[in-house]
């Protein structure tokens, strides 16, 4: 389901947990603010394509009841034109219960299967071994180490392509 306007409050107490952030921007929380000037409206750019925002559930309690925990997201690379990009953010409780990687997956052979991409990539800091883990665990294999073309920071690279 796609990340939607009335998302603010979960995205904004996402990005309030320094941890969440840790390897983002150093643990700076990103303000309501933020999410109105400038990252929700990039969030909701690809609400209309076959990608974009999509909100991360989780069950709580009964099967019924679907609460946000995060978002992934797969969209155009900044590293390479024609190339889809994979990214995720989830909430600390979440974390090593296999949600990245399952969402991971699922975008990455959307990515191929459906979109027929060339290339996902992904990138981390390289200090970030969870979420490097939850790549390699998704297909994508070290590609190189090199500046963010957003963020001014040094970051690794990792690729998948389909398989022949």
């Amino acid at each position: 389901m796609p990340i939607e306007p009335r998302d603010m409050d979960n995205l904004v107490a996402l990005d309030s947990d320094p941890e969440v952030m840790r390897f983002i921007n150093g643990g700076v929380a990103n303000s309501r603010e933020d999410y109105e000037a400038e990252l929700l409206p990039r969030m909701l750019a690809f609400r209309h394509q076959p990608y974009g925002y999509l909100k991360a559930l989780s069950s709580v309690g009964t099967a019924d009841t679907q609460v946000f925990v995060g978002w992934f997201h797969l969209r155009p690379s900044y590293f390479e034109e024609g190339s889809l990009e994979l990214g995720y953010r989830l909430q600390r409780r979440v974390w090593g219960q296999g949600l990245a990687t399952e969402g991971g997956k699922a975008l990455v052979a959307h990515a191929f299967e459906v979109l027929k991409a060339p290339i996902v990539d992904a990138c981390a800091l390289a200090d970030n071994l969870g979420s490097i883990r939850v790549m390699e665990k998704c297909g994508l294999r070290f590609a190189e180490e090199c500046k963010h073309p957003r963020a001014s920071v040094v970051v690794q690279r990792y690729i998948c392509k389909p398989e022949a």
